[in-house]
């Protein structure tokens, strides 16, 4: 047996307040003159024997509680053998659909086990419905779980998608072996579709190990390409069963754009940026331009451009303001308040394109926010086993499993009646 905390044992020195109370506690005997004690002699012998005994018992008790809350302090934690296999496989859920790969674990000994890379590690044969689910791996967090596992080697098989790398990389105590199985074969996927004026426009993921992306064609409805009968979904022939992508009717964006009369060449600046950008995304752009001192609070817009020393005007929209800032790094920057940003420098010819002013109001205004969205999960590109690897921290001592959070619970229960029975004994003998 061991202690977590076993400082506070020098606690039990407090076994010395109960012995000290009942010493200084005890009362001389009263002297009583009667006049016949052929019958007393025997009943007081009988009466000294049983307050004696009752004594004793409430001085163990209390000594006994002071004992448990000493020990429950400390944490006893008793070490207990387990068991632990010699090499744990841990396949990652997607793999082991394919039985080419499967059958390599054929013949697993008794000293071998094969577990999923999936949350709470399951053994493959309580698998159940895992393998038939798509999710997002988070390689890392699962690494920290097989810290848990009473295993002498792991070895784990999985496709290393980049996404499934989050947060910074743990410290284990296992020696891990990350093997990652690689695809060649490039994933297509169509993603959405826009509504155009002279028909629709395709955006398709292309995903390979090394990079995502995305490609844009115009399509005509056909036998290929077919709307369903709301409209708002494409079905695309040729897959089984028929794939749905869905519908999105791609309005003009509208910019609301205020400028004062000292801003007026930034302001052309800005519009001849969201020309080209309108030309790059074949995607109509309406820019309704005005002085500071015209400003509407009803006008309909996608994004607000505020070109002016005055105080923005508050909107729910997406606000771009004018507040220059000679430390900042980047032309424009994201401000605390949501969908808030602001144009740090003064723009001119040389800046629009050395600090990409173009590329910086798309990012601003989030168009085909949906493509973005839709990629992501379409994502397989993979990295390299070195890395996946985790850092090892040797352990000092070889690690046991602990039996400590069974007996704690125990130990309360134990007090609880010691604390009732001490109560009930000191009320009777009024101590």
């Amino acid at each position: 047996m061991s202690f977590a905390h076993p400082s506070y044992l020098w606690a039990l020195l407090g076994l010395l307040v109960p012995i000290a109370i009942h010493l200084w506690s005890k009362k001389e005997a009263k002297t009583i003159k009667i006049g016949s004690v052929q019958w007393l002699s025997e009943s007081k012998s009988k009466q000294s024997s049983s307050i004696q005994l009752n004594e004793w018992w409430l001085l163990v008790l209390r000594m006994g509680i002071i004992s448990l809350l000493v020990l429950l302090m400390a944490k006893p934690q008793w070490l207990s053998k387990v068991s632990t296999t010699s090499l744990t496989y841990i396949i990652e859920p997607e793999l082991v659909q394919h039985t080419d790969f499967m059958s390599r674990f054929n013949e697993i000994t008794d000293d071998r086990e094969i577990r999923l890379l999936h949350k709470g590690l399951p053994l493959k044969e309580n698998e159940q419905d895992i393998t038939t689910q798509h999710f997002l791996p988070d390689y890392w967090a699962l690494a920290s779980e097989m810290d848990a596992l009473q295993t002498d080697s792991i070895v784990v098989f999985t496709k290393g998608f980049a996404k499934g790398l989050k947060g910074a990389r743990p410290e284990t105590k296992h020696k891990m072996h990350w093997v990652v199985i690689d695809s060649a074969l490039a994933i297509e996927t169509p993603l959405l579709a826009y509504k155009r004026k002279n028909g629709l426009q395709l955006f398709t993921g292309k995903s390979s190990p090394f990079d995502i992306k995305v490609s844009k064609k115009n399509i005509n409805l056909g036998d290929e390409f077919k709307l369903n009968a709301i409209g708002d979904s494409l079905v695309i022939a040729g897959t089984n069963p028929s794939k749905k992508i869905p519908v999105y009717v791609q309005k003009p964006i509208k910019i609301a754009l205020y400028y004062s009369d000292s801003l007026q060449n930034d302001k052309s600046y800005i519009e001849a940026s969201l020309k080209a950008l309108s030309i790059y995304l074949d995607r109509e752009i309406q820019v309704e331009s005005s002085l500071d001192t015209e400003v509407l609070s009803n006008k309909e817009a996608d994004a607000v451009i505020w070109l002016s020393a005055k105080p923005s005007p508050k909107t729910a929209k997406k606000l771009l303001a004018f507040k220059e800032d000679a430390l900042s790094k980047s032309m424009i920057i994201a401000g605390v308040a949501e969908h808030t940003f602001y144009l740090t420098k003064r723009i001119n010819s040389e800046n629009a394109v050395t600090e990409r002013l173009t590329e910086q109001l798309l990012q601003m205004l989030d168009i085909n926010g949906e493509v973005e969205k839709l990629v992501a999960e379409v994502d397989h590109r993979s990295v390299t086993a070195a890395e996946l690897e985790t850092t090892y921290t040797p352990s000092k001592k070889k690690q046991k499993q602990l039996a400590s959070q069974y007996v704690n619970p125990y130990l309360w229960l134990i007090l609880l009646i010691l604390l009732l029975v001490e109560r009930f004994v000191a009320y009777k003998r009024k101590q």
